[in-house]
């Protein structure tokens, strides 16, 4: 999982086509160090859902843009081009749903 660059976020977001996920954290957040470890399985089980990470306390205005209501947050672009927000991360099973859904465009 590659941490977005704080100062290029916009332009990962915008010019990405294919579907794609961001898992918005803080890492100082005990959940959301138990969700990244999660989400390092699921991603070894859907490699070809690329997932990044980026750092909320240094993105402000990614908070901003999505509407980020707290974290962790998985932010997925699906094929189609629509944005879904997940703030749940209840098994790695779910999570492996979720990605393969987002890849197939469901």
């Amino acid at each position: 999982m590659r941490e977005w660059d704080p100062a290029n976020w916009m332009k990962e977001w915008t010019f990405a086509s294919a579907p794609f996920a961001v898992f918005v954290h803080t890492p100082l957040c005990g959940t959301c160090l138990a969700a990244k470890k999660m989400l390092a399985v699921a991603e070894a089980l859907v490699p070809e859902l690329p997932v990044s990470a980026a750092n909320l306390n240094v993105m402000p205005g990614l908070a901003q843009r999505f509407q980020i209501e707290s974290v962790p947050c998985l932010l997925v672009k699906k094929a189609s081009g629509e944005w879904t927000k997940n703030y749940r991360f209840p098994s790695v099973t779910e999570l492996v749903e979720t990605m393969r859904n987002a890849r197939d465009g469901r």
